[in-house]
């Protein structure tokens, strides 16, 4: 018996010392401990932009749903207390220490920046409404016009007046 555990650790001895290419093994482990991410914000179709005359800057005004700023060739995004920088408005962005932001921008708080887009986005929206309802407007009045004037027309027949011949 005892011969044959001998053998069968010698065997097993034999075995665990020859290296095999087929059995390697790797193992990667990566733990992120505060690295870059890149954020994703989706921005599915480009923003309308105002251009803010006092700051000197354009703003995203309408249905944008972050607070999005074009300055020079770039654009800056803020969100939960961080800016970002990107060339393009869908991204990649960046995320940059609020002292990389131009003057023009770093010398407004963020709550002064938005009330500037709620002012714009009210006289925008305004401006655009007027038109769109004096068009209406003049479409009922055409329309009004023009049923009088089939009313006329109907009586303008010569069957609806008397026959002077028959």
């Amino acid at each position: 018996m005892k011969s044959k555990l001998l053998m069968l650790a010698g065997v097993a001895g034999i075995l665990m010392a020859s290296p095999s290419s087929n059995a390697l093994a790797d193992v990667n482990i990566r733990i992120g401990t505060g690295g870059y991410h890149r954020p994703a914000f989706v921005i599915d179709r480009p923003p309308t932009f105002v251009r803010l005359a006092t700051p000197g800057f354009s703003i995203a005004i309408g249905n944008s749903p972050y607070d999005i700023i074009l300055s020079g060739n770039f654009y800056y995004l803020y969100n939960n207390g961080h800016w970002y920088r990107s060339h393009r408005y869908n991204g990649p962005w960046k995320e940059i220490h609020h002292r990389k932001l131009p003057y023009k921008i770093r010398r407004y708080r963020i709550d002064q920046i938005r009330k500037f887009r709620a002012v714009e986005n009210n006289r925008w929206h305004n401006r655009y409404d007027r038109r769109d309802r004096r068009f209406e407007r003049r479409d009922d009045r055409r329309d009004d016009r023009r049923d009088d004037r089939r009313d006329d027309r109907r009586y303008d027949r010569r069957d609806d007046w008397p026959m002077q011949r028959r």
